[in-house]
């Protein structure tokens, strides 16, 4: 195997991945980025530019074929993910993809197929969080018993709406925003990072959702911009996820609680401080320390690791699999006002 890994960008729609993939890959002498594809070839030519992209195309699936890639980063629509990744699979390629994976749990299975049948590494992008410092922390305090059995979470996500086509160029509808594109808008945007992130803390499945999903302030747009879910596990974790596009300009927050039988862990959404409460010894009581750390793992390392040494990736297919149901079962959860059971 080469020393270096070599990338290739199919779709820079998804373009706050398809640019932490390009700063990843710029800060790790093991990789490089071969070749890039978008369909707006003018930002395409001057981030090629800025990042020194030796080759460039409108053609997505081009990057798929090419001899002088062996990592394909899909961040392109989830609509057009499927497809590109079961083009890349069958070329022999790793992939990383945008979230979630499909619209629909029979295009997810039919990636499923065709990266199993390849033998090809595949990282959901979703997973990004969980390789993060403090989601790292936190399971070491769950395996220490720092707070004794985790029992139940809360998790707030607030945001404005999606309107960047690409950083700083706003327009009114970005593909966020078409139903066509993407399986559901403001909940499953960022909450499909912590279905993902409670799935591995808790190393435990989600079984039972409910929830409601609600237009608060864009009446006009065909998702949701507000969403509140509850999840429960099947070792009887429960968790509750609001998150949306309905908060106002600069308003933007995340706070992140975890309870457990003799504690709970806690982060303020708006002074990012970090609270603690339970066995950690010698302080007692509420502990308030700096921030928890850096939000996201690195992806690129990771992939570079697995295709290199074989190291094997802390997110599959599968669970790209897994975390689009559980999301798909809250949209149905919330549209017909009932429970949805998960085998």
């Amino acid at each position: 195997m080469s020393s270096v890994v070599r990338f290739g960008i199919a779709g820079m729609d998804h373009w706050y991945a398809g640019f932490a993939a390009l700063r990843g890959i710029a800060s790790n002498d093991r990789a490089v980025v071969t070749a890039a594809a978008h369909r707006k070839t003018v930002y395409l030519e001057e981030t090629a530019r800025e990042f020194g992209i030796p080759y460039t195309t409108d053609d997505y699936h081009e990057i798929t074929q090419r001899d002088d890639v062996d990592v394909v980063v899909a961040a392109c629509t989830t609509a057009e993910a499927p497809a590109l990744c079961q083009a890349a699979a069958r070329n022999g390629k790793h992939i990383i993809c945008v979230k979630p994976m499909a619209l629909t749990l029979d295009a997810a299975a039919a990636v499923v197929a065709a990266v199993k049948d390849a033998g090809v590494g595949f990282y959901p992008l979703e997973a990004i969080q969980t390789g993060g410092s403090a989601a790292q922390r936190y399971g070491r305090w769950l395996a220490e018993g720092r707070i004794g059995r985790p029992i139940s979470a809360t998790v707030i996500r607030r945001g404005g709406l999606p309107t960047q086509e690409w950083p700083g160029v706003h327009v009114a509808r970005t593909w966020w925003l078409d139903a066509a594109k993407a399986p559901g808008g403001g909940w499953l945007d960022h909450a499909i990072y912590d279905v993902h992130m409670l799935r591995k803390l808790l190393g435990a499945e989600v079984v039972r959702v409910t929830g409601a999903t609600a237009n608060l302030v864009h009446k006009d747009i065909p998702l949701e911009d507000f969403g509140v879910a509850t999840l429960t596990f099947d070792n009887g974790f429960v968790a509750t996820l609001e998150v949306t596009w309905s908060s106002g300009p600069e308003s933007g927050m995340h706070a992140f609680q975890l309870v457990g039988t003799e504690g709970q862990i806690a982060t303020d959404g708006i002074s990012r401080k970090l609270a603690v409460r339970g066995n950690f010894a010698p302080w007692q009581g509420w502990v308030v320390s700096d921030p928890a750390g850096n939000g996201s793992g690195d992806v690129v390392a990771v992939m570079a690791d697995h295709v290199q040494n074989g190291t094997p990736l802390p997110a599959s297919v599968e669970d790209g699999q897994t975390n689009l149901a559980v999301c798909l079962a809250f949209y149905e959860a919330a549209s017909q006002d009932r429970v949805v059971l998960l085998a």
